[in-house]
């Protein structure tokens, strides 16, 4: 009997939930959020775009928890391993720049199914790889997956009123980041239930890959027709704001002599019946000029500025999410390689030849990585990576909160403080962490400067949609895209110095992010910079003191 009272009462909570409606803006965007509701179109996109998301992380990432065991069966070399990290990022580039005005096209639902489909394949073969060439081309494949961060972002853009996208934006971003974190605990988990089952190491690892490649292809078909892509349900019936009259002259002119035709030839009925059918006429004209603009995305504006504005946050998405996408290839072996015995010597330490184009896959090392010398073992290193990863889990949305809170009194220049200052302090805190000689204090800094990187990613997005609104697609791909052109940056490097001092490398990121970071003092974003809040403050305390002196003088 309780435990039918206990099921009748979850169901009337549920029920209840499910009641409360959501206000709605004029183009059927949510103003608000109800976290417990899986109600459509709104709150089923948003739950349905964290939810693939996080499942695509953590099938990208999945190999990446089981290199040490990888490494030993393949005789792989501290730099094979660090070349394949930079293939499974490489591909994710282009594959972003695509599925951004593709989004714009098809929509968020049917691109994010594509891509969950295509990237379960490589994961299911990876038990196929026989040396370090090999998993260099099945991690690039793999990285197709990661361009599920452009239909996740457009997502909830599509769903979400401005006033609140930015943190909608960091939300699903962020659960959806928490799988690089979650993969670190998953992976090595099923690695050892398949050995407990009977399997020896070296076959384990190929087993437990199966799961996440399972995960992707029942996700990528299960979307198809549990969600929409957009507040009136399928893509082509959604709502796009109203375009100024001089952009549809000049792209579509022969559209609008046509139209003029037409309208010579009406009567005086029919202008009324026009009258009160203009708004519906206007939205049309608005979808139809949208369509036919292309992929122009800066007709609308035409100015420099924007595409400069579009470099800036690519080059700041490197600095953020980059930094995430390298640390999460990375982490795990930074603490196997940097905390060792004392007076223990590892046949795998020796030099190895420098990293060029022209021996990327030709190249391999007689020393392969044993890690006998490392205080830690795989799994515990691990564990500890996950930490880094976990931290999405809330930064991420954090950093689209503080955002969206500087928006509410400070408007566009407010974001573009909360930005800087995000990025700020994830340069400070990687160049302190860089610093750090114990495991203890290690972990400590590196959680701490996980919740400045994933506040960059945040506020970064959170951005985005005021660039364009109208092309919201394309700008998200092409400043993910920067985030994956600077994990690239961030890997070579790593490559370069990862048989020398590895802690460095957190120092040089370190200090590259500083320098990034003032960028944000020239960029303007619907002609707000952040020295106009100066302006702002003035304005507010001239409005002030004419109040007082109207007042006094009343009196």
């Amino acid at each position: 009997m309780s435990y039918k009272k206990s099921s009748n009462l979850c169901q009337r909570i549920l029920r209840k939930i499910q009641a409360k409606s959501i206000s709605e803006d004029e183009f059927g965007k949510a103003k608000s959020f109800r976290f417990f509701s899986i109600s459509r179109p709104h709150m089923r996109g948003f739950h349905t775009s964290w939810f693939t998301f996080f499942v695509a992380f953590t099938s990208w990432f999945s190999i990446q928890p089981l290199i040490p065991t990888i490494a030993e069966e393949l005789s792989l070399s501290k730099v094979e391993i660090a070349r394949s990290g930079i293939a499974s990022i490489s591909v994710t580039i282009f594959a972003r720049v695509i599925i951004g005005p593709m989004c714009d096209k098809f929509g968020p639902r049917r691109m994010m199914s594509a891509i969950m489909i295509l990237g379960s394949l490589p994961i299911a073969l990876s038990g196929l790889i026989r040396n370090g060439t090999g998993l260099l081309i099945i991690r690039l494949f793999i990285g197709i997956i990661g361009a599920s961060f452009i239909p996740c972002q457009f997502w909830t853009s599509a769903m979400f009123n401005q006033k609140i996208v930015g943190t909608a934006n960091a939300i699903v971003a962020g659960w959806g980041n928490l799988g690089g974190g979650f993969t670190f605990i998953l992976m090595p988990a099923l690695f050892e239930l398949v050995k407990i089952c009977g399997a020896d190491e070296f076959l384990a690892w190929k087993i437990a890959l199966v799961i996440p490649a399972a995960l992707c292809l029942g996700v990528g078909i299960l979307i198809i027709w549990t969600s929409d892509d957009c507040p009136q349900g399928h893509w082509s019936k959604r709502k796009l704001p109203e375009v100024n009259l001089k952009v549809s002259v000049i792209s579509s002119t022969r559209y609008n002599d046509d139209k003029k035709d037409a309208m010579r030839d009406k009567n005086e009925g029919d202008r009324k019946s026009e009258q009160i059918g203009i708004g519906v006429e206007k939205n049309q004209v608005a979808n139809e000029v949208a369509e036919r603009s292309g992929s122009s995305m800066f007709c609308v504006a035409g100015s420099y500025w924007m595409y400069f504005t579009v470099f800036v946050l690519s080059v700041h998405y490197g600095l953020s999410f980059g930094v995430e996408i390298a640390v999460d290839t990375v982490m795990n072996l930074y603490f196997l390689y940097r905390f060792k015995k004392e007076n223990c010597t590892s046949a795998s330490e020796t030099h190895v030849p420098p990293f060029n184009l022209t021996n990327i896959t030709t190249m391999s090392s007689p020393f392969h990585v044993t890690n006998d010398c490392s205080i830690l073992s795989q799994n515990t290193a691990s564990l500890i990576a996950s930490l880094f990863g976990l931290m999405n889990f809330f930064a991420r949305a954090l950093g689209g909160v503080f955002s969206d809170l500087l928006y509410r009194n400070l408007a566009i220049s407010g974001r573009l403080l909360a930005h800087m200052i995000c990025l700020t302090c994830e340069g400070i805190m990687l160049i302190v962490f860089s610093q750090m000689t114990t495991i203890p204090s290690a972990i400590a800094l590196m959680i701490v400067f996980s919740i400045f990187v994933q506040m960059g990613c945040g506020s970064t997005y959170s951005l985005v949609p005021y660039v364009n609104p109208r092309r919201v697609g394309v700008i998200s791909g092409l400043i993910g895209a920067g985030g994956n052109a600077g994990a690239i940056i961030w890997n070579t490097i790593w490559a370069d110095m990862v048989n020398d001092d590895q802690s460095r490398w957190f120092w040089v990121l370190g200090i590259c992010v500083l320098v990034g970071s003032f960028f944000t003092l020239l960029i303007p974003i619907q002609n707000q910079r952040i020295w106009t809040l100066r302006r702002q403050n003035e304005h507010k305390i001239e409005s002030k003191s004419g109040n007082v002196e109207e007042i006094s003088t009343k009196l």
